[in-house]
């Protein structure tokens, strides 16, 4: 019965990161991507009442993609999300910024769609096949969702600075398997 309702979670937490489903506009990793006006993360001002994430793991290809939440109840659900934003993503840490409506706590999730297809792509069995993250850096084990005291921060007049440092499972797995076969 844990097992069913890890798998419940976990595949709850891969579909927050779905995205809005739009189509493909990055075939080749030359041709330009295509972000909305709505995408965009604000300006980055230092002392200013907004989130300062410094996203670490990205590489030069697609689109970064970063999601705001304000309360435990609904997050990582479309419904209670605030904002999200997308900036083509650079290579080495990548700084995306958004201006947050009052001081108070905050969660963040993100993830790097390499494909540029506004969706994160999945394994058969929901598990992330692109690199994700979520504020605070929690450590996810046996695919549960963290809770959100675990990946809340404050933010105040002055604003945030937080890391994001990026998850890539598949890289992981790679990493793993190279050293199972070394010994």
């Amino acid at each position: 019965m844990n097992a069913i309702i890890r798998y419940i979670t976990f595949t709850v937490l891969i579909f927050a990161f779905a995205g809005f489903g739009l189509p493909n506009t990055a075939s080749a990793q030359d041709e330009p991507l295509e972000l909305y006006e709505r995408d965009y993360s604000d300006p980055c001002v230092p002392g200013t009442q907004q989130v300062r994430v410094n996203v670490i793991g990205v590489t030069k290809v697609g689109i970064m993609k970063l999601e705001l939440y304000n309360a435990e109840d609904g997050f990582l659900s479309k419904s209670a999300r605030l904002r999200s934003i997308r900036d083509a993503a650079q290579d080495g840490p990548q700084m995306m910024c958004v201006n947050v409506p009052e001081p108070g706590f905050y969660g963040m999730a993100g993830y790097h769609d390499k494909d540029g297809n506004r969706k994160l792509k999945k394994k058969w069995d929901f598990t992330p096949r692109e690199p994700y993250g979520l504020s605070m850096n929690p450590e996810i084990k046996s695919r549960r969702i963290p809770k959100w005291e675990e990946v809340a921060f404050y933010v105040g007049a002055s604003g945030a600075d937080i890391e994001m440092i990026l998850v890539d499972l598949k890289a992981r797995k790679k990493e793993k398997d190279d050293r199972d076969d070394e010994d």
